[in-house]
């Protein structure tokens, strides 16, 4: 059996990503990504990116659908493959990722079932008032329209959707809902057009 991983969809989602890896190190990790980009003198490899010996390479991979998402950045390369998701599963850890709602269907074909959690902002003023320092009007109009651009185009994908009065208590019940999903013996799947049910194997 895998581990699911976990996908945070919403305004400050890397806030609770980062808060999920530093409170509970040993259930919650992120996943190691792939780059093209030349190794500095302090980095690791298999700690701080996976570095690729081409861009070839990497494009390739790509290619053969390795990757369950991938971009370029000031020239480099830089992806998240379905192998490293796979490790980190494997180990009994969720995999925190940071990813499009693209990606909830390549892990579900993988066989990763991810828990994708929506944090939905009843309106811009939650999105101002939970920025603490870096409120800002205009870029909380930016991010709620982002948001329900998000909403839009994956509710169906999602496995749960999050509205509470401040980010704290949407965390709490983001962390609540990983619990409980811990421990089901099914989840709805998305198909082309319909959920089916899938029963996991031998829990």
């Amino acid at each position: 059996n895998h581990t699911r991983p976990v996908i945070i969809f919403g305004p400050f989602n890397e806030i609770i990503n980062d808060r999920l890896m530093r409170d509970k190190p040993d259930k919650f990790v992120n996943c190691v990504v792939h780059t093209t980009r030349p190794r500095r003198d302090n980095e690791i490899s298999g700690r701080d990116y996976y570095f690729v010996p081409s861009r070839e390479q990497m494009e390739e991979d790509i290619q053969n659908h390795l990757f369950i998402e991938a971009g370029e950045y000031k020239g480099n390369l830089y992806g998240t493959s379905m192998q490293a998701v796979k490790e980190v599963s494997e180990s009994g850890k969720h995999c925190v990722l940071d990813v499009s709602g693209h990606a909830i269907k390549r892990l579900t074909v993988a066989g990763l079932y991810p828990i994708a959690i929506f944090v939905k902002p009843p309106d811009v003023k939650w999105i101002y008032d939970n920025a603490g320092t870096d409120a800002n009007e205009e870029s909380a109009q930016k991010l709620y329209e982002k948001t329900v651009k998000t909403e839009q185009m994956f509710l169906d994908l999602f496995t749960a959707v999050v509205q509470e009065d401040t980010l704290n208590d949407a965390y709490e019940k983001i962390c609540q809902i990983i619990e409980e999903q811990e421990n089901i013996d099914c989840v709805w799947v998305p198909g082309k057009r319909k959920k089916f049910l899938y029963v996991f194997p031998d829990r």
